[in-house]
């Protein structure tokens, strides 16, 4: 009795379960872990076998596995097979619980039989799962909504248990097998074109690896769809690019290349531009159309004034008109009826500033605008009128003298004016007054007075008689130096460069008004009969007697 009682012990330390031998024929069970296969990432097969079933009732067996080498009672997943326990071989395909903490690939596990009297393992085994892993990504550049394949090992992969992230954004997965995962490129990715984003692939709760896509600018719309030329259409969509130079981004409307703006996310439209153009981009050698875009005709509402002269400038105003400039074809354009087309200039919004040409005839012109697909005409013509000059008052009078014509003209313009050849101008004071000043230094005679306008030079009617002044008498006729001599006459200009000759020595008046003269005899003159003479505007008066200065 007391050697089976030994032979008990030594077999239950071995098998590392603890029974009670109390009956003599007590027989433990034995369990053997014979191997561990690896399936995928996330499944094993393990085979375990059975060499004694003992003298008891088997309540439970099967294998129990962990991410550590803590296996055993309470300790680790255990894969029960039942209770109906035979001697021999047996085996099981297991798919690694997504719960075990901290799981590295490397997987324990150990065969077990549980009977009434406890628990006996086998050897505890343990293998390396391989893992999946992800290769190389076509296409390397994408857009939303692009399809991209990734090749690569993926065990267990599914469409229900694979996530493919892009740019921190989740992927819809399109297909699945063991060599190939595609999905589709989500929008919301937080990347301007051009940039490279993160691509990661999970199966189930195991990472598969990483790589990187660069985005591709996904242009979805533009906006608004109708406007005049020069409109600024605004881009929408995807990772649209963040700096100005985008080589591989082309432009297009009526396969027209344009130049966008403001970094790929707006453009205007062309002067050159059709009265409706499909508006397409063009990436990496990929067109596509984002729709329809058409040119709104300009509408004239006024011109500002509607009488004018020619070389006088008017105001176009209305509405579509373009909100840019533009010198190239298709700018805006202006004729007057049947006249050539001439550049017209931006004023303001909806607003043209043209000059009237001085060729234009007298009369109602009907005026035309032209601007990029469209000729539009005003609803009213345009008066031009035309200039003259019809008379002018007084009729005479000296260099210097003020002179009004009358005709018709453009109100504070500068007009050049001539006597004769001699030329001066004048400012308007009214549409119908030109004032002017007789040309200094005129001689005396009849002249012709004639005025250069824009687009003719008109003579006035009639001559303008230039009168000289004239020098009736000087009081005292001899004098010493140092006195004040008076002088009479007419036509003595006021504070414009008179003086007085006493011989050749001219002196400077000490006053002077239209009919009379003060002046100082001068020291600097021999004493003796001389003549005495007025220069006045130009214009030079002799006296007829001598003065004679006395000797002091």
């Amino acid at each position: 009795m007391k050697g089976t009682k030994i032979l008990c012990i030594v077999f239950i330390l071995l098998s590392g379960v603890i029974f009670s031998c109390k009956k003599d024929d007590f027989t433990p069970p034995a369990v053997q872990t014979l191997s561990i296969t690896a399936l995928s990432s996330t499944s094993f097969e393990v085979v375990g076998n059975i060499a004694k079933t003992g003298s008891e009732e088997t309540l439970e067996y099967g294998f129990i596995y962990n991410s550590t080498q803590e296996v055993g009672e309470n300790k680790g997943i255990k894969v029960s097979l039942g209770k109906d326990a035979k001697e021999g071989e047996f085996r099981k395909q297991i798919r690694v619980d997504s719960a075990l903490s901290n799981y590295h690939n490397t997987i324990w596990v150990r065969s077990y039989l549980r009977d009434s009297k406890g628990t006996v393992f086998g050897a505890m085994l343990n293998i390396n799962l391989p893992s999946s892993s992800m290769g190389d990504i076509t296409p390397k550049m994408a857009m939303s909504g692009d399809i991209i394949k990734v090749v690569g090992t993926f065990f267990d992969a599914t469409i229900n248990n694979t996530v493919v992230t892009i740019g921190n954004v989740r992927a819809k997965t399109v297909s699945v097998s063991s060599t190939e995962i595609s999905a589709e490129v989500p929008s919301g990715i937080q990347a301007s074109h051009g940039n490279s984003v993160n691509v990661s692939i999970k199966i189930g709760s195991t990472p598969a690896g990483n790589s990187s896509l660069q985005m591709l600018a996904n242009y979805k719309d533009f906006s608004p769809k109708s406007g005049p030329v020069g409109s600024e259409l605004k881009f929408t969509g995807d990772n649209l690019p963040d700096y100005y130079g985008s080589s591989n981004i082309q432009v297009e409307m009526g396969n027209q290349p344009i130049n966008p703006t403001y970094y790929y996310s707006t453009v205007n439209v062309p002067f050159t531009a059709k009265e409706s153009s499909d508006l397409a981009i063009t990436i990496n050698g990929k067109k596509k159309v984002l729709g329809t875009f058409t040119v709104t005709p300009p509408v004239i509402s006024e011109l500002s004034p509607e009488s004018v002269y020619p070389g006088q400038a008017i105001l176009i105003r209305g509405t579509n008109f373009p909100p840019m400039s533009d010198g190239g074809e298709g700018r805006p354009l202006v004729k007057l009826g049947t006249g050539s087309y001439t550049d017209v200039s931006f004023y303001d919004r909806n607003t043209y500033h043209y000059t009237i040409p001085d060729n234009v005839s007298e009369g109602d012109h009907s005026l035309y605008l032209k601007v990029g697909p469209h000729e539009v005409q005003a609803p009213r013509k345009l008066k031009i009128m035309g200039y003259s000059a019809t008379n002018f008052a007084p009729k005479s009078g000296s260099s210097l003298q003020l002179i009004n014509i009358t005709g018709n003209f453009i109100s504070g313009t500068w007009y050049t004016v001539y006597f004769g050849s001699i030329q001066t101008g004048g400012t308007a004071t009214s549409a119908t007054n030109l004032q002017v000043t007789v040309p200094y230094g005129m001689p005396e005679g009849n002249v012709k007075i004639s005025i250069e306008f824009p687009n003719k030079r008109v003579t006035v009617p009639g001559e303008f008689e230039i009168v000289g002044p004239s020098f009736t008498s000087f009081n005292p006729t001899s004098a010493v130096p140092g006195t004040v001599l008076t002088i009479k006459g007419t036509g003595f200009v006021q504070n414009y460069d008179t003086v007085v000759k006493f011989g050749s020595i001219a002196v400077a008046p000490n006053s002077v008004s239209s009919n009379t003269i003060l002046v100082t005899v001068p020291s600097n003159v021999s004493p003796g009969a001389m003549k005495l003479t007025v220069v006045t505007a130009g214009q030079s008066v002799t006296h007829k007697d001598n003065f004679t200065l006395l000797d002091k």
